[in-house]
C-alpha cells in the first residue's frame, strides 16, 4: 500500500513537480557557488565571502545554514501540497470500497497510506540533501555531515507534521481544507514556540498560560524541530536578535515530544477511520 501511494503521488504529477523544484534549487546552488582560486574565500555569483569573517563561522557553514533555513519552509509547504490529497482520494466513492476489500485492517490501511505519503517526501528531502552535500564537497572541499543529519531531521519533522494534515483530511475528506489547516497549524506552532515573549503578554492569566503550554506539548512542535535541525549545522549569528534561546545547543526534546503527540494523533485518526462506515 505504501508503494501504491507513492506511485499515485507520481501519477498525479504533484510529486514530480516537488522533485523538479528541488532540482531547480540544486542547479541554482551549483551555478552560484565556487571556491576562489587560492581557496581563501567562497565566491557566490562572483562575490567573495571570506572564509572566516562571519563571527567566527566559516563561509560554507553560513551558506549551508541559510540554504537549509530558506528551503525548509518551501520543503514543508510544497510537501503538503504534494501529498495532502492522498488521504481524501482514498475515501472517494468506489475507491474506498476497493481499498477496504484488501486483506488489510483499517488501521494498517490508513497508516500505510499516511506513511507512503511521508516517505515520498522524505526521499525527496534526502535526495536534495545528498546532492547539495556533494556540491559543497566537490566545489568547496567541505563535506559537512551536520547538513546531512539536519536534513534527515527535517524529514522526520515532516512525518510528525503530516499527522495533523492526515487527521484533518480524514475528518473533512477535503484536500483544500487539510492544506489550509496545515498552514494554520504551522503558524500556530511558531506562535506557541515563542509564547513566553508573545502570546503570554496578551493576557496575564495563569490558566491562559497553562493552556498555551498544554497546546505546545500535545501537538507536534514544528518550529522547535526545525530550529534544532538547523543547529546541527551550526549556530546562526543572525539569530541572536531572536533572544538567548535562539543560539542554544541542539536538543532532541522537541522531536521526542513531537513523536509522542504525532503518534497519538495517528492512533486517534486510525481509530476514527476504523469506526466509520464507507
Amino acid at each position: 500500500m505504501m508503494v501504491v501511494t507513492i506511485r499515485e503521488a507520481i501519477l498525479r504529477g504533484t510529486l514530480i513537480f516537488y522533485f523538479a523544484v528541488g532540482n531547480i534549487i540544486v542547479a541554482f546552488v551549483a551555478f552560484a557557488i565556487k571556491a576562489s582560486p587560492d581557496g581563501s574565500a567562497v565566491l557566490v555569483f562572483g562575490n567573495s565571502i571570506p572564509a572566516k569573517s562571519l563571527m567566527g563561522m566559516s563561509a560554507a557553514d553560513f551558506l549551508l545554514i541559510q540554504l537549509q533555513r530558506s528551503s525548509t519552509s518551501a520543503i514543508m509547504f510544497l510537501g503538503i501540497f504534494a501529498v495532502a490529497g492522498l488521504i481524501p482520494s482514498m475515501l472517494e466513492k468506489g475507491t474506498a470500497e476497493l481499498y477496504l476489500s484488501k486483506p488489510l485492517s483499517r488501521t494498517s490501511l490508513f497508516l500505510s497510506r499516511s506513511f507512503g505519503a511521508t516517505i515520498a517526501i522524505a526521499l525527496n528531502i534526502l535526495y536534495f540533501a545528498l546532492v547539495i552535500w556533494a556540491l559543497f564537497g566537490i566545489k568547496l572541499g567541505v563535506w559537512h555531515s551536520g547538513f546531512l543529519l539536519s536534513c534527515l531531521m527535517v524529514a522526520v519533522a515532516f512525518v510528525f507534521y503530516f499527522s495533523v494534515v492526515a487527521f484533518t483530511s480524514l475528518l473533512t475528506r477535503s484536500q483544500g481544507f487539510a492544506i489550509m489547516l496545515g498552514f494554520l497549524f504551522w503558524f500556530l506552532s511558531s506562535a506557541l514556540e515563542t509564547r513566553v515573549l508573545g502570546l503570554y503578554k496578551l493576557w496575564d492569566n495563569v490558566i491562559y498560560h497553562r493552556t498555551l503550554d498544554t497546546l505546545y506539548y500535545v501537538t507536534p512542535q514544528i518550529s522547535g524541530m526545525l530550529e534544532n535541525a538547523t543547529r546541527l549545522i551550526g549556530k546562526n549569528p543572525f539569530d541572536r536578535m531572536l533572544g538567548p534561546q535562539a543560539t542554544a545547543d541542539f536538543t532532541i526534546m522537541p522531536f521526542i515530544y513531537s513523536f509522542l503527540s504525532a503518534s497519538a494523533i495517528y492512533a486517534l485518526a486510525a481509530r476514527y477511520f476504523s469506526k466509520q462506515d464507507y
